[in-house]
């Protein structure tokens, strides 16, 4: 049965260089990285569309050339933004920031978590936030201390749930009137840190607890580890 179709846009973020994946993004950007017999990108827009989602925005950089002409061919719905390899996180989303005239979603190109975006966009809605960004619990397989300057032990937890952001998240067109261009143009991540960092003293970020199906792929491990299990995560 068809989903209901979502009239929010999702940007997905694909413009990094892969660095951690050693040579396997010489040739192709990460995205384009097979697991089973659909590289990453197909696998996400598969889920996304089957959740209604069908407007997409596409914030390009490393071998962009490639991803385009294999989305083209796979969606007609699309907005390309080609940022080239400098920009960071943020500031690639900022360049389309003419598109977001509602809430948006925002997914990192190497990230597929299934989540209901519907519940998402109507908790961020209800919230009245900047942004919504979605978590996940972790469990740190270690133990963790703290302590003082004298070197004195203040706490340890022992193997303590952590909460960590998944690379989605819901903003509003607000989100870019409360940050400035210092924040803005930062390189990598960091600018999504300091933006979050910066509308949590605002009070303007919501979150979104996930505990469901989720794969990142930052490293060869990783991709060694989605190409072991992704049938639990693609399989629609």
């Amino acid at each position: 049965m068809k989903k209901n179709k979502i009239q929010n846009p999702i940007i997905i973020v694909c413009g990094g260089r892969g660095k951690r994946m050693g040579k396997i993004t010489n040739n192709i950007p990460k995205p384009m990285i097979k697991i089973g017999k659909k590289p990453i990108i197909e696998h996400k827009i598969d889920y996304y569309q089957s959740q209604g989602i069908n407007k997409f925005i596409f914030c390009l950089g490393y071998k962009s050339k490639i991803l385009k002409n294999f989305l083209k061919k796979k969606i007609t719905k699309s907005t390309f933004s080609d940022a080239g390899l400098k920009p960071g996180i943020l500031k690639r989303i900022f360049l389309v920031k003419d598109k977001i005239n509602q809430p948006t979603i925002i997914s990192y190109g190497d990230t597929l978590a299934k989540i209901n975006f519907k519940k998402l966009i109507s908790k961020h809605n209800k919230s009245k936030c900047a942004i919504t960004i979605v978590v996940a619990p972790i469990q740190n397989p270690f133990g963790l201390v703290e302590w003082n300057a004298k070197g004195i032990a203040t706490k340890f937890k022992e193997k303590p749930i952590l909460n960590h952001f998944i690379g989605y998240a819901v903003i509003s067109p607000l989100f870019f009137n409360k940050l400035g261009n210092k924040i803005i143009n930062l390189a990598d991540g960091k600018g999504i840190i300091q933006a979050i960092n910066y509308l949590i003293k605002k009070k303007q970020v919501n979150i979104y607890k996930f505990e469901d199906l989720q794969i990142t792929i930052n490293s060869p491990s990783e991709l060694k580890y989605a190409k072991i299990n992704y049938q639990k995560y693609f399989t629609l």
